[in-house]
């Protein structure tokens, strides 16, 4: 079957029926240590989209058990990739083409690119490249179009590649879902906007052995965990035991559990009222590297097991995100980890920091329910914060500003999904505008 079209994205489309298609995302580490991706030339005799770059993919048939099914058979019959050469780790939410049709992006790592053999069936591909996974996230060689669909403005961006002196064009579906990959292997938004068509609907992914991301929270641990086993291959030098050697920075644990009801929660606490600095708000376990410390996930386990009473033997670290940075220049890694056994978490405040410790839904800070944003402004930088409203056992707490910011990025990368709402961060927290203090 042939590829799917670039044509224009957004996650949904309905579920049970052969109308629909699937790609795979395959990665492999290239010979300079990146990520890169493998993409197709479609073969200039086809009738649609001839000559056009695609990822290998096409239409589901009659018996394909599943999504990963239909990636993986078209990719063996586009460019003779083996499936056992793949080692699916997940799948993205689907993306929708104009015609209605849901294209299912399916993520793998190639096992060894040594035994990969690239045999492209000439009728269905003119050539086989492969292209940096990083690039979909920056705007070198990047340009952009405004496409209209139906009284619906969006953007079709554009990525000019060049290959062994052969120029290749990725745009408009495939670019989008490789700069939705990109985000959430490199855990950054692109620097421009991307500002996707609008056009949503219900979903359902179907996976014949959870090699999908599933509804159902025991899976999407499972499956999260399998996640961050890809985002080790790209950042090797950002692994939990990563440091930049400076004090002056602090870490946060982003515990998850699978709740009574089945969804995903994180560990929260409501800070002692007693505290000099931020009494009485509610954040997550954390604080200040110490001497001591020998890197960024010993300070988030450290002071998890000192304000409420977290065996560091109880979290399995995953990974961490990306350094947020506060006005006065304090640089905070969150560390996400998962909490082996909740039943044998016994939690023991220490009263002097914490007043209360309570569990938040994870999925919470990707809706606009129970939320309010205020506008701020920080040296010309006008930006949001977010403020989340959450009753627990009677009592109301109030999840915000960089907690909140930190729960917002944490819930995208869990979810593969953008919150449904503006979040319009400050740019300080990436370190571009953050005040020098002596």
């Amino acid at each position: 079957m042939g590829s799917v079209r670039p044509g224009s994205p957004p996650p949904a489309s309905t579920a049970g029926s052969t109308d629909r298609a699937a790609v795979l995302v395959c990665l492999f580490q290239g010979d300079d240590g990146d990520l890169r991706v493998i993409l197709t030339k479609r073969a200039s005799t086809l009738s649609s989209h001839s000559g056009e770059v695609a990822l290998p993919g096409g239409k589901r048939e009659e018996g394909d058990a599943d999504d990963v099914d239909t990636a993986l058979r078209e990719a063996k019959e586009e460019i003779g990739l083996e499936s056992s050469q793949v080692n699916v780790v997940t799948v993205l939410e689907p993306f929708v083409n104009k015609q209605g049709m849901p294209v299912v992006p399916v993520i793998g790592i190639l096992n060894v690119r040594e035994a990969f053999k690239p045999a492209p069936n000439p009728a269905e591909v003119e050539a086989l490249f492969d292209a940096p996974m990083e690039m979909f996230i920056k705007d070198d060689n990047w340009r952009v179009e405004m496409g209209e669909w139906m009284g619906n403005k969006y953007l079709i961006h554009i990525f000019d590649y060049e290959m062994k002196n052969k120029k290749y064009t990725i745009w408009g579906l495939t670019a989008s879902i490789l700069i939705r990959a990109a985000s959430i292997v490199y855990e950054r938004p692109p620097p421009f906007v991307e500002q996707n068509p609008s056009y949503k609907v219900a979903f359902v992914v179907e996976s014949e052995d959870n090699r999908m991301v599933s509804s159902k929270p025991e899976q999407r641990l499972q499956t999260l965990a399998q996640h961050f086993r890809l985002q080790k291959l790209v950042k090797p030098g950002l692994s939990p035991t990563s440091t930049t050697g400076s004090i002056k920075r602090a870490a946060v644990l982003v515990c998850l559990f699978q709740g009574e009801e089945g969804d995903l929660r994180v560990i929260l606490t409501k800070r002692a009222s007693t505290l000099s600095s931020h009494s009485g708000e509610v954040a997550l376990p954390g604080g200040k590297r110490e001497q001591g410390d020998a890197d960024d996930v010993d300070t988030a386990l450290r002071e998890a097991k000192e304000e409420i009473g977290l065996d560091p033997s109880q979290v399995n670290i995953i990974t961490i995100l990306e350094p947020f940075v506060t006005k006065k220049g304090m640089t905070v890694i969150p560390v996400i980890g998962i909490l082996s056994n909740k039943e044998a978490f016994n939690p023991a405040p220490n009263a002097a920091e914490v007043e209360a410790i309570f569990y938040a839904p994870l999925e919470m800070f990707l809706k606009d329910e129970n939320r309010r944003s205020e506008e701020k402004e920080w040296m010309g930088d006008k930006y949001l914060l977010h403020h989340f409203y959450f009753e627990d056992d009677g009592k109301e707490y109030v999840i915000w500003a960089l907690t909140a910011g930190i729960l917002i990025k944490a819930a995208s990368i869990v979810y593969q999904r953008q919150p449904a709402f503006v979040e319009r961060r400050p740019k300080f927290w990436s370190g571009s505008t953050h005040v020098t203090t002596p």
